[in-house]
């Protein structure tokens, strides 16, 4: 089951994301031909091309699949408040030990967290408070962590911008530089 549930999540999370990688390149292309008109595009724009989608995709699928876990985070809240009133009062302070106990069985019950909230030290709340904790903990790390794979994708596409803009410009000029004759008094 477990199994069937990261699989599921991975295969969408890919799907959607190759699909969102390949609206930005179109985009990306469109802006490039919108900028400039009459250039082409070289083989050096078409292999920049393929890299740039090869590393938007892995980006915008890892930004899918990031926002599949921040949108199930009240779920996750529910569960963890569930394992947590089974073995604490309300009231009690879970300390250092517990916190981590509690942390092992909710990784044992959703593997896919293992990443997310096995680092984090929930000391010093009690038992009512520790599950909203921990969410906010998880959400917290996946908002940081699809910011910075959006920083990685404006960074690529910087990359790959000058690149492409680089490789028409040369095609470009050397069009330009063919189109020129010297002009002698012998024409006239």
């Amino acid at each position: 089951m477990i199994l069937f549930d990261i699989l599921s999540y991975s295969f969408s999370s890919a799907l959607w994301g190759v699909l969102i990688a390949i609206a930005c390149m179109a985009l990306f292309v469109l802006l490039i031909k919108g900028w400039y008109k009459d250039a082409t595009f070289s083989p050096v724009s078409y292999v920049v091309g393929a890299i740039l989608f090869l590393f938007l995709s892995v980006q915008c699928v890892l930004i899918v699949g990031s926002l599949k876990i921040l949108n199930t985070t009240d779920y996750y809240e529910t569960e963890i408040t569930r394992i947590v009133d089974s073995n604490y009062d309300a009231s009690d302070e879970v300390s250092m030990e517990h916190a981590s106990d509690i942390i092992d069985t909710i990784i044992d019950r959703f593997p896919l967290l293992h990443y997310y909230i096995s680092g984090g030290e929930f000391s010093g709340f009690t038992a009512k408070e520790l599950p909203h904790a921990i969410v906010q903990e998880l959400r917290s790390f996946m908002r940081w962590y699809i910011f910075r794979r959006l920083l990685w994708c404006i960074g690529f596409v910087i990359v790959g911008a000058v690149c492409v803009i680089r490789s028409l410009s040369k095609q470009k000029k050397h069009v330009a530089s063919n189109l020129r004759k010297p002009v002698t008094y012998d024409d006239f």
